[in-house]
């Protein structure tokens, strides 16, 4: 395994010294479309290595190496001619996958860049994998939404009484939703998964808009407003296009339809319920709204609503919620109580 990632990280190496050159052609940028779509862990070595690129420990190191090799052939106003290198013939048919040949097409010049890659790699790693990449806590008290910027571009609205928890490295974008509901609008990023995980599913997306909800009887929501995501937990993956949603129970899952929406009601103060459980829309009425709704009797968070409320205005759902399943409710020192009505 440990030989395998070396192989894997050699030639991520090799690919962004490469595109880092002032010229391209179109055969070395086809062979690394190639290179980078053939596995995931091209992914992530490519863009671990080329956050090390980017940051001064790695400048150093490549310049140091051009210095002891004593030439510029890396640069084509240096060599006169229009950046077309040995690499151009040896992988302009290149298939991408490892092995001899790609060893020996690579110049003394390479190798002394991967050196000083692989150097300041193993210096840098333990320190992006921890000091630069913590776990970030975030929270939104009851009533009151919040809204995220990510250093990535990425947005996130946490519906009041939410928290979550975010992680951003420079080949990664993680985020754990703790409780509540939160709704994404993603940057893209074609060498960045964004993966959120909710209880036993994953969401992952490259750059897309969605809605995650955390019931607090452990049950799971996923919206998509924009792009594609991908839904995967112990019954397998689903993909789900905008306008399609999911309801994921300890008893199986169900289809949800958001076509013609933009985004989450509730950012905008409604509450949708499709078929809900009056104790879920209680629950989130009660996170977005300044008094509480309890029940005289817990069965009656089994009964299902549909609808459009306003948590702002909790007595017109309770009014609706009566009127449906022939209950009462009453204002009881500052807390609505719903219960059956009296026979």
């Amino acid at each position: 395994m440990a030989s395998e990632t070396t192989d894997i990280d050699g030639q991520a190496a090799f690919w962004i010294e490469q595109m880092s050159r002032p010229v391209q052609d179109s055969a070395i940028a086809a062979a690394f479309d190639r290179w980078i779509l053939e596995d995931p862990s091209h992914v992530e070595s490519y863009a671990r290595l080329l956050a090390l690129w980017q940051s001064n420990g790695i400048k150093s190191a490549l310049e140091s190496c051009e210095t002891f090799n004593g030439n510029h052939d890396g640069d084509p106003r240096q060599r006169g001619d229009s950046g077309k290198t040995d690499a151009r013939r040896h992988f302009g048919s290149w298939s991408g996958r490892p092995g001899l040949a790609w060893a020996k097409a690579l110049r003394p010049r390479h190798l002394m860049v991967l050196t000083a890659v692989a150097l300041t790699l193993a210096l840098a790693v333990p320190v992006t994998q921890g000091l630069l990449a913590p776990d970030i806590a975030y929270a939104a008290q009851d009533g009151r939404n919040r809204m995220l910027d990510l250093a990535d571009g990425s947005q996130i609205h946490l519906r009041g009484g939410s928290s979550l928890s975010v992680r951003l490295t420079p080949w990664s974008r993680t985020v754990t939703l703790a409780s509540g509901e939160a709704y994404f609008d993603v940057a893209h990023d074609r060498f960045r998964r964004f993966t959120v995980t909710v209880g036993d599913a994953t969401v992952g997306v490259l750059g897309t808009a969605f809605n995650v909800h955390l019931t607090r009887d452990g049950g799971r929501e996923v919206q998509v407003y924009r792009g594609l995501v991908s839904v995967e937990t112990e019954l397998g993956q689903q993909r789900l296009r905008a306008g399609e949603g999911l309801a994921l129970s300890g008893t199986g899952m169900q289809m949800l339809d958001v076509a013609g929406t933009v985004r989450p009601d509730w950012i905008d103060g409604w509450i949708d319920a499709q078929n809900t459980s009056l104790a879920q829309l209680v629950e989130r009425m009660n996170h977005m709204a300044d008094r509480q709704v309890k029940f005289a009797d817990p069965a009656l968070g089994t009964l299902r609503v549909t609808g459009q409320f306003r948590p702002n205005e909790p007595q017109e759902m309770l009014e609706a919620v009566a009127a449906i399943h022939g209950l009462s409710w009453r204002d009881e020192n500052g807390t609505y109580l719903l219960s059956r009505s009296d026979p």
